[in-house]
C-alpha cells in the first residue's frame, strides 16, 4: 500500500501499545517519521525499542490530559522534525465494565479522557498541521460514543479522519 507518506511526520498518542503501537508500525512501514507518545515512561520506551528496526522514531513521554505535557510534545516534534503531516488521537484506556455498575466518577473520567486527549492535542499542533501541504488528524476512540451498551466496553475502536486547514 501506497499512502504517500515517505518523509511526512506523523504523531501517535497512545502509541505504546495497542491500536497506536500497530498505527505507528503502519505509519513507519509507509516511510513516515513516527512520534510516539503515552504515559508509561517503561512501556512507552519499549515501544519505541521495539519501532526502531522499522524506521525513524521517537518517543516522548506525554499525557495528553495535562496541558503542559500536550505543549511539550508539540515543542519536542518541533525540535525533533520542524513538521507535523499527520496526528493520530489515539490515547485512552480500556475500561471493562456493566452500566449499572459503573459510577458518575467513573463515567466523568473517560468523558475527560476521550474527550480532551482530542481536543487538546488536536488544538495544539494545529499550527504545524496548518503549514503542512497535506495535514490530517485521525481521530480514534470508542465505538460506544455512537452506540452504548449495558455491558460495554472502552476498546472498541472508532476511527474519523479529517484534514485540516
Amino acid at each position: 500500500m501506497d499512502l504517500g507518506l515517505v518523509g511526512k511526520v506523523a504523531v501517535v498518542t497512545g502509541g505504546s501499545s495497542g491500536i497506536g503501537l500497530a498505527t505507528a508500525r503502519v505509519l513507519l512501514g509507509e516511510g513516515a517519521s513516527v512520534v510516539i507518545c503515552g504515559r508509561d515512561p517503561q512501556r512507552l520506551e519499549a515501544a519505541r525499542e521495539q519501532l526502531a528496526s522499522a524506521g525513524d522514531v521517537f518517543a516522548q513521554r506525554c499525557d495528553v490530559l495535562l496541558e503542559q505535557d500536550v505543549q511539550g510534545l508539540v515543542d519536542a516534534v518541533t525540535s525533533w522534525r520542524g513538521s507535523c503531516d499527520l496526528l493520530v488521537n489515539n490515547a485512552g484506556q480500556g475500561r471493562v465494565s456493566t452500566f449499572a455498575a459503573t459510577s458518575d466518577e467513573a463515567w466523568r473520567e473517560e468523558l475527560e479522557l476521550k474527550f480532551f486527549s482530542q481536543i487538546r492535542t488536536t488544538r495544539a499542533f494545529a499550527p504545524l498541521l496548518r503549514k503542512s501541504a497535506s495535514g490530517s488528524i485521525v481521530a480514534v476512540n470508542s465505538l460506544l460514543a455512537y452506540q452504548p451498551s449495558l455491558t460495554w466496553s472502552a476498546r472498541l475502536p472508532h476511527a474519523q479522519v479529517c484534514r485540516i486547514s
